[in-house]
């Protein structure tokens, strides 16, 4: 797999593990150390030197304070919404489950307002669709490729202004406030000008009140 594939792996890995970066933050971890356990316990089929990379690139990434500041300023900004009754369907990365999403119209009816995400990873790709659907989603893929279902999630969509492509730290902010309420991030997209988040259904409320909250912070 590529360099940006491999980042986004590393830097998912560490996003949802919040005594992780602070320790990154105090530099006070080898990284190379760390680089080479990741590799271990993940089965990640990448060099040392290109999680070593992903790993330093991260930490330059970490907020400073004046960071934080910027990216508080940039979440009174954003808009945020959540959906109930999702699920989570974690599959293999194989060629016939490539071709399966590769025919969305098959998963979802966008008439109807169905929700579909796809978020790929290094080895396998989580599938976020509602609830009602996931039987019939299941159905399109053989058992020998399904690791994982979740049929309790919520999903939380943070959109922002085009200045978010400047300001770095905003989503290490919301994660480590999660985090610090006890809230694990099952899966999460980054893109350009948006945030997508999912947890765990009974703890969406939550979520949504400290990322809300974080909206009004100063």
């Amino acid at each position: 797999m590529g360099e940006e594939t491999i980042r986004a792996v590393i830097w998912n890995l560490i996003d949802r593990d919040i005594a992780l970066r602070k320790i990154l933050a105090r530099g006070i971890i080898n990284i190379r150390g760390l680089a080479k356990s990741l590799i271990k316990e993940q089965k990640l089929d990448a060099s040392l030197d290109s999680v070593i990379s992903a790993v330093r690139r991260y930490k330059e990434h970490l907020p400073k304070k004046a960071e934080q500041l910027s990216a508080y300023a940039m979440l009174k900004e954003a808009k945020v919404s959540i959906k109930t009754k999702m699920a989570m369907l974690l599959l293999k990365r194989a060629d016939e489950v490539k071709t399966s999403l590769g025919r969305p119209e098959k998963i979802a009816d966008y008439q109807l307002h169905d929700t579909i995400r796809i978020l790929e990873g290094y080895n396998t790709f989580t599938l976020i669709v509602d609830r009602k659907n996931m039987d019939k989603v299941k159905g399109l893929f053989s058992p020998k490729n399904i690791l994982s279902q979740n049929n309790k999630v919520g999903m939380i969509e943070i959109s922002y202004p085009p200045e978010l492509e400047k300001t770095p730290g905003v989503f290490a902010v919301i994660s480590g406030e999660l985090g610090q309420n006890d809230i694990s991030i099952n899966a999460a997209l980054i893109a350009p000008r948006e945030h997508i988040i999912i947890v765990d259904e009974d703890k969406l409320l939550k979520a949504f009140e400290v990322i809300f909250g974080l909206a009004g912070s100063k």
